[in-house]
């Protein structure tokens, strides 16, 4: 259909790292930030990032939320919903014709610089990560398109800072930071009217009244209920914003609308959850069981992506309402994101004391160990994270983040430790120092390695309950062999790992199993070692 008359004037995109449902699942996308080269081309297009269903002409039947809300903010300032849609990216040579002037694409981690992809990068071996290689399948297709109908491409979204200053070598015509709605759809109009829109732009905050609603369901049911952060952490970005939560009304239209579409759970958008209506860092408990109970009116569970150690601790009471409103339980467990960050008040004064607010940074150890209980008494599973490498971090730092993670031991949650890296638009954005695992030094390893020693424990405890909710039997009992065997594969590396982690990752860092034949020869020699691992032992 690509010389379709009457095509769709804007088209909204994004690669398959974003634009999929990860089969039902969310946190699996966590597995794109691995090495490409780690994992079959066929797992990943088939399992971890599946293709999004469509329907009329092409218009994805879920889809980022990011995408959604430009798409509204395009209707709701006069574009019609014939000129305006979201397409998958294998769709797009179907859909993009004569009549297309813009294709705008949502970027997330487009070139593999995000916290999690660089830090995977670097623990196995270094290679593109699959966020980045994804990008660029899309972005060779784009070129292609855009050769043959001259359309503008404009890009934006959380991974824009990754994009700065050589966005033009990708074929992007212009970048946009920050919010897009009061943005787009002027630049999407100077398109079609022929005025050039090259540069770089900067959509800054949008006022909440400006805010649309979305009018199609998005991916994994996200619904957002607050812009920005008020804690002002010097190495996050999305605190650079202003805060503001979401009128109710708006919050409950928009679960509507996935409700809808068949979902029975919402994803919660907040960079802290429990900052729902709040006036500056004091947790609104009023706001936020009104939130609770007319989500609960409507008949589907809802989750926060992330929530605090401070919010936790200022309101164990409502930790348990919405334990007790959502049905969460030890077989039905509560996975939050929280930013531990730290086990050392001095880097928590210097960095993020606004994450400690009200209590004080020198408070931040015991605000860990209480919030983690009260979490747990809860049915809440923390997924922390750590930072390693920050800029002044001393040993005696890395120590006392190792005192931290052995006091945690015997907890349920999970801790990631990252390295630092300074992302575009936070206030630690001009830092030149990267954290390397090649800079390590022996602390740093025996955190790691009792990270690593903990996750483990814990993930074998909880995998059965973490695959149930996979809604797709073939996926679910696919996940379920990958990541018992990934947790069974390392627990057997944990010696060789305290021995001498370096070689372990540049064992990794020569393995190919991408393309099918790399994979059936990497298959073929692990099966051959197994063989003389029994005939050694005399089996």
């Amino acid at each position: 259909m690509g010389d379709l008359e009457g095509g769709y004037t804007v088209i909204l995109t994004s690669d398959r790292a974003t634009m999929t449902d990860y089969s039902g699942m969310d946190f699996i996308g966590f597995i794109l930030c691995l090495p490409y080269r780690l994992l079959p081309k066929p797992f990943i297009y088939r399992f971890i990032a599946p293709p999004v269903k469509t329907y009329e002409r092409g218009r994805a039947i879920i889809a980022p939320y990011p995408l959604r809300k430009l798409e509204a903010a395009l209707i709701s300032e006069g574009f019609s919903r014939e000129e305006v849609a979201i397409i998958p990216p294998e769709k797009l040579h179907e859909f993009v014709g004569a009549e297309t002037k813009v294709i705008g694409i949502h970027v997330l981690d487009p070139l593999g610089k995000a916290p999690v992809s660089y830090t995977l990068r670097s623990y196995f071996g270094g290679g593109d990560s699959c966020t980045k290689r994804l990008f660029l399948r899309l972005i060779d297709k784009l070129r292609r398109l855009k050769e043959r109908f001259r359309f503008k491409l404009i890009a934006g979204g959380p991974g824009s800072w990754q994009l700065r200053g050589e966005y033009r070598k990708y074929g992007i015509d212009c970048l946009v930071h920050g919010e897009g709605e009061l943005l787009f759809h002027e630049l999407c109009r100077k398109a079609i009217e022929g005025e050039e829109i090259n540069g770089e732009y900067d959509g800054g905050s949008v006022p909440v009244d400006r805010i649309p609603n979305i009018l199609g369901p998005s991916r994994a049911s996200l619904v957002q209920i607050t812009r920005g952060c008020p804690r002002r952490c010097a190495f996050c970005n999305p605190t650079m914003f202003d805060f503001r939560s979401i009128p109710l009304e708006n919050i409950l239209s928009e679960i509507e609308v996935n409700k809808r579409a068949g979902s029975k759970h919402i994803g919660l958008v907040a960079e802290d959850g429990f900052m729902y209506g709040a006036k500056g860092i004091k947790v609104n408990k009023r706001a936020l069981s009104t939130l609770i109970s007319s989500i609960r009116e409507m008949k589907v569970t809802a989750g926060f992506c992330h929530v605090s150690i401070s919010s936790i601790l200022q309101a164990p009471d409502i930790v348990k309402e919405y334990s007790e409103s959502f049905g969460y339980d030890r077989d039905n467990p509560y996975l939050p994101q929280i930013g531990m960050e730290t086990g050392s008040p001095k880097l928590i004064a210097r960095y993020m004391a606004g994450k400690t607010r009200p209590w004080m940074p020198k408070d931040w150890p015991w605000m860990v160990l209480e919030a983690t209980q009260i979490a747990n008494d809860n049915a809440w599973y923390p997924c922390y994270t750590l930072i390693l490498g920050l800029p002044h971090e001393e040993e005696s730092d890395v120590i006392k983040t190792l005192e931290l993670v052995d006091e945690l031991k015997g907890a349920k949650c999970w801790i990631f430790p990252l390295l630092f890296i300074p992302m575009g638009l936070s206030l630690m954005e001009k830092e030149s120092w990267r954290m390397t695992q090649d800079v390590f030094k022996e602390t740093h390893w025996e955190l790691l390695t009792r990270c690593l020693e903990h996750n483990l424990r814990f993930s074998q405890e909880v995998i059965d309950r973490m695959m149930s909710k996979i809604p797709n039997p073939i996926a679910r009992k696919i996940f379920e062999k990958f990541f018992k065997y990934s947790i069974s594969g390392l627990c057997d590396l944990l010696p060789s790992f305290r021995r001498n982690p370096m070689k372990l990752i540049e064992d990794a860092s020569q393995l190919n199993v991408y393309s099918e034949a790399n994979f059936l020869k990497e298959l073929a020699r692990f099966v051959a070692s197994k063989i003389k691992e029994k005939i050694a032992i005399g089996i």
